[in-house]
């Protein structure tokens, strides 16, 4: 009886160590309203989602921060960190954008390339023609006409929310695979709500806690390998 006691407990280890393994590496299908709030990992890296960084990575531009993924193809990768801030407006990188519904708009800082440029994210109910649409209700723009159409378009300002950032974030061909691969990222489900929080700099933090929590983070060694 002990024998087969032992046996079926060995048996249900081994069958909770393979469901870790196998969350760590492809991410379990959990819900997010399953998950009570609890981010839910992804494997593969494409427009719309989030790049968490974690503590291994150390370049300055991209320490603890999240990136939302604009474009991921063959060609590359590019994307907006979402959680740094600043209090230049953006009519003094941009002055022909003087006529801003929000003339005290400010600037986030979206990454490390091409700073004197800025791209929008916009969250709205109703399409944005020449726009590209991240996810439900979120567009992203990177056009000043597309930009002038959408503050001149009949929806009112309440209709819409508007983010402004200066620079962007790109990766050549392979290279954001090699650094999730080596553990500078984590891929996770983006969602709106976070894109436009009110205190951007506390969105880094709190995912990584809520990260921290889960199991499938347990192995802090686990890598994902790409072909």
């Amino acid at each position: 009886m002990s024998s087969r006691r032992t046996n079926r407990k060995t048996k249900y280890s081994d069958l909770v160590v393979a469901l870790l393994l196998g969350c760590t590496i492809w991410g379990c299908p959990v819900s997010r309203a399953d998950a009570e709030g609890v981010p839910q990992l992804v494997r593969e890296p494409a427009r719309g989602l989030f790049l968490v960084a974690t503590k291994n990575l150390r370049d300055g531009n991209f320490s603890n921060t999240v990136v939302l993924l604009t474009d991921h193809s063959i060609a590359g990768s590019v994307g907006l960190i979402i959680n740094r801030a600043s209090n230049v407006s953006v009519v003094s990188i941009v002055p022909n954008l003087r006529s801003l519904a929000d003339a005290d708009a400010k600037l986030h800082f979206g990454g490390p390339v091409s700073l004197h440029s800025v791209r929008i994210l916009v969250k709205s109910p109703v399409n944005i023609p020449s726009s590209e649409q991240l996810m439900k209700n979120l567009y992203f723009v990177n056009s000043v006409a597309v930009l002038h159409a959408l503050l001149q378009s009949d929806q009112t300002i309440a209709e819409r929310t508007m983010r402004y950032y200066a620079g962007y974030a790109a990766w050549s061909p392979g290279q954001l695979h090699r650094e999730i691969s080596r553990g500078d990222w984590r891929l996770i489900a983006a969602d709106i709500n976070t894109v436009f929080a009110d205190d951007v700099e506390v969105i880094w933090q709190n995912i990584a806690e809520q990260l921290e929590g889960t199991w499938v983070l347990l192995d802090n060694d686990s890598r994902i390998s790409y072909p």
